[in-house]
């Protein structure tokens, strides 16, 4: 896991319009959820299962607030995401797998990142988006993945997952 000054990279962000943001967005809270669900499923500890499962729940909604979107404002969209956009909100591989404790150690730091590449592009886009209703989904989004990448950040060092760099 890179310490948190190297997660914070001035990023350049290709031009996307609304519902290239969109697609990009469902994409990364699509892979979230289902990484988080795989967590909840695999860790033996109940209290990070539960955890787990709660921010899964939560990307879950996200994802489904930004299709709603996505169907309100751009129905016949037909966006395809490609590699180098897949990059902008998430980190390491979509699937994942947890058997022991250096797979969790790795998955929590894809996770980390993650969240902070999803809390950047969200804070990008909502100054790109010109639908109100997009911009504040996407500043509220933003917020929300800051707070899990602290959660988070909390959780890997209470569990021993991060050096006293990370």
């Amino acid at each position: 896991m890179a310490a948190a000054q190297e997660l914070n990279p001035k990023r350049d962000y290709p031009d996307l319009i609304e519902d290239q943001m969109l697609a990009i967005a469902i994409y990364g809270e699509t892979v979230a959820a289902y990484r988080y669900m795989v967590l909840s499923e695999k860790l033996p500890n109940e209290e990070d299962r539960k955890m787990f499962a709660a921010i899964s729940d939560e990307e879950q909604t996200h994802k489904q607030q930004l299709q709603t979107l996505a169907d309100k404002h751009y129905p016949d969209s037909s966006f395809f995401i490609s590699d180098a956009d897949k990059a902008l909100v998430v980190a390491g591989p979509r699937l994942i797998d947890v058997r022991d404790i250096q797979d969790y150690r790795s998955v929590m730091g894809m996770a980390l990142e993650t969240e902070w590449l999803v809390a950047r592009f969200y804070q990008a886009m909502s100054t790109r988006a010109r639908t109100s209703e997009i911009r504040d989904t996407f500043t509220t989004l933003g917020n929300e993945s800051f707070t899990h990448y602290r959660r988070l950040q909390k959780l890997a060092r209470e569990r021993g997952l991060l050096s006293d760099d990370d």
